[in-house]
């Protein structure tokens, strides 16, 4: 039997680091919903969620290569560093989505509020969905996996109220 859309994303995800993917997504859009409004430009919006992003990125990697050996034994540093770094990249493809329409909104010439209001609610629609592929992928019904969307795309949510209410 050929393998639908649907399942061929969720098994993606499942593959690679699913929390790393959520973690980007969540901190893509917790910085740019904490500094759109009190930053001169949307270029600086965005130097703010990709410099978060990689010293995330790199946290992660630092904890995993130096935590491993307390669980997994002993193994070069080299080797661990590599190994984190290629675990740890989803937390920088997580990001991605949101940057990316950040970048696309701006040239077709959206003001940064408008930039960053667009981006979040398209990670409410990321994190939503990687929550009801997840439901999915482990074979719950549409009805509960779409239960398990609204939850998970709720964090997002919380963004999009912060820089509404809290600016």
């Amino acid at each position: 039997m050929a393998e639908t859309v649907r399942e061929r994303a969720a098994r993606l995800i499942a593959q690679g680091n699913p929390a790393g993917l959520l973690y980007g997504a969540i901190l893509a859009g917790a910085v740019m919903s904490a500094t759109a409004n009190h930053v001169p430009s949307t270029a600086r919006v965005l130097v703010a969620a990709v410099f978060v992003l990689v010293v995330y990125w790199l946290a992660d990697i630092y904890v995993r290569a130096f935590s491993e050996p307390f669980h997994a034994g002993r193994s070069p540093l080299p080797k661990r560093l590599v190994a984190a770094a290629r675990h740890e990249s989803r937390v920088l493809v997580g990001g991605v989505p949101a940057l990316a329409l950040v970048v696309v909104a701006s040239l077709f010439g959206a003001d940064t509020a408008l930039a960053v209001n667009l981006a979040l609610w398209l990670t409410v629609a990321e994190l939503g969905t990687v929550g009801y592929l997840s439901a999915r992928y482990v074979g719950s019904s549409p009805r509960i996996a779409f239960g398990e969307s609204l939850a998970a795309g709720l964090l997002g949510v919380v963004m999009v109220a912060a820089k509404t209410f809290l600016h």
